[in-house]
């Protein structure tokens, strides 16, 4: 199990380490999990490419499972939950899984062999949330916001005016930017955030980052980032928790006492049941979830 209590923040920009890792052929992301006092109150964020199915139905709980699948993505993905939820993800869109207590869930692309491009996102819940009841959330592309700058773009994914009941302060906008342009980061005091570098080349506070780099702004403050090609970015930003938190696999709690339930919940049945799928994910014969009562 992994303790953490995340302390408050001190500095105002830096770069954040991101990982590789990869699944098979059909599952590649480039990853952040570290520091977590720059993260929070996100857990983590992969951007992600797949192309088949590679996750057996697993659990959740004490978190948010968030996707967003990009707009120029080659196919849509299907989330299945014990919820009792079968659901399609389409380019541009967002799928919403606030885990709670605890729910079955798997996804994989609509069409197999043809990749799914995206963002999952771990949000935490604050302590006094983690064992709420599970639910889903989600919205299609038509539905976010949008704002349009001097050479930019931004669609207000969530938070901001988006049409979700966020259980705590967070958003993501994502950005693209003219080869020439600049666009202004803004952090409000109390909130902090980081801008993923999703395509294109840019500056920002003397660096120069270049596709899978981020970028950690800390409020009150303001960054100004200039593209020396076209940029897109996956701006995040959040009031931060700052609370214990203890990971263990899938599980997100606040202490080892509510880890161990957890997994008690997942032996049990207490967080659902669904099946594993049988057919190939491209025959629109799929399984159904089942609940258990």
């Amino acid at each position: 199990m992994e303790l953490s209590t995340v302390p408050a923040i001190m500095s105002t920009v830096q770069l954040l380490p991101s990982k590789t890792h990869h699944i098979g052929t059909g599952f590649q992301a480039d990853g952040w999990r570290e520091p977590a006092a720059l993260l929070d109150p996100f857990i983590m964020v992969d951007r992600f490419r797949m192309s088949e199915a590679v996750f057996a139905p697993h659990p959740h709980a004490g978190f948010s499972a968030v996707t967003y699948l990009f707009d120029d993505s080659a196919t849509g993905l299907v989330s299945r939950d014990s919820l009792g939820g079968e659901h399609e993800i389409l380019p541009g869109g967002l799928h919403w899984t606030l885990a709670g207590r605890g729910v079955m869930h798997d996804e994989f692309p609509i069409d197999a062999g043809r990749e799914a491009h995206g963002l999952q996102v771990f949000v935490n819940l604050p302590a006094e949330q983690k064992l709420r009841d599970p639910c889903v959330m989600r919205l299609a592309a038509t539905q976010m916001p949008r704002r349009v700058g001097e050479g930019w773009r931004a669609v207000q994914v969530f938070g901001g005016t988006a049409e979700l009941a966020l259980p705590w302060p967070t958003a993501l906008a994502i950005v693209d930017i003219d080869a020439g342009a600049a666009y202004e980061l803004a952090m409000p005091e109390g909130e902090q955030g980081f801008a993923i570098v999703v395509q294109g080349c840019a500056q920002a506070a003397g660096l120069t980052l270049s596709a899978g780099q981020a970028l950690s702004l800390a409020g009150p403050g303001r960054e100004r980032l200039q593209a020396v090609e076209a940029v897109r970015l996956a701006c995040f930003s959040g009031r931060p928790l700052r609370e214990p938190l203890v990971r263990h696999g899938p599980f997100a709690m606040s202490d080892e006492g509510q880890i161990v339930a957890a997994l008690q919940r997942f032996q049990t049945g207490g967080m659902g049941r669904l099946c594993a799928l049988s057919t190939p994910n491209n025959n629109p014969e799929r399984l159904t979830t089942r609940n258990s009562k």
